[in-house]
């Protein structure tokens, strides 16, 4: 991905339930979480299948703890 790509992933992540920060090409934070995902490393579609397996293994892990 090129910066541009980033930063219109950013952009558009809220729409979605997702809040993405970047520094350049490294996505710095996913839903408050501190990371460092180097964006140049991913074409867009795996970036994209990446942050949406970790909303999922978010998203089972708050219903098993559920109460």
């Amino acid at each position: 991905m090129n910066e541009e790509q980033v930063d219109r992933l950013c952009q558009i992540a809220p729409k979605y339930g997702l809040q993405l920060a970047h520094e350049g090409l490294i996505i710095t934070e996913i839903n408050g979480q501190t990371t460092s995902f180097d964006a140049a490393t991913y074409m867009p579609d795996q970036l994209i299948d990446m942050l949406s397996k970790i909303i999922a293994t978010q998203m089972k892990a708050d219903l098993w703890q559920w109460q």
